[in-house]
């Protein structure tokens, strides 16, 4: 009995695990990409709803360049095209040149407080992507 029982939980952990999987690779829209992003920043930084209305269409603006960024690297990929050096340098400027404005644009907005919790939130976001990244290098190989 106690078997069947424990063969029976890891046949539905295992389906349940195999769900989350498939539902981490649902697509968002544009919009729900926007208001999940307000409502991290919302919890995290204790934004006021002034503050939420301001930084709501700077959200939309970044979600929209990051989908354009993807959506040519997609293309690049699909016909094969590597970027050259030069090529890849001015795409790192754009993106940082990106960042470094976004950044401005929030710190216009939120109290210095609250930027500072941004900056660390940032940072440690930065730090377990590369923590994935090294993961995903190591089973690869």
């Amino acid at each position: 009995m106690k078997t069947i029982m424990l063969a029976l939980v890891l046949a539905f952990s295992t389906i349940t695990m195999a769900q989350n999987k498939e539902m981490k690779k649902e697509k968002l829209s544009t919009e729900e990409k926007v208001a999940k992003q307000l409502e991290k920043m919302s919890t995290d930084l204790n934004l006021t709803e002034e503050q939420k209305q301001k930084i709501k269409p700077i959200l939309e603006d970044q979600v929209k360049k990051r989908e354009e960024k993807r959506e040519d690297i997609k293309e690049a990929r699909e016909k094969q095209e590597k970027k050259n050096r030069e090529e890849r340098q001015k795409m790192k400027k754009e993106m940082e040149e990106n960042q470094a404005n976004y950044k401005k644009d929030l710190s216009k907005i939120l109290t210095p407080e609250q930027m500072e919790q941004w900056e660390k939130n940032k940072d440690e976001r930065k730090e377990m992507v590369k923590d994935h990244m090294k993961e995903r290098k190591r089973n690869k190989n």
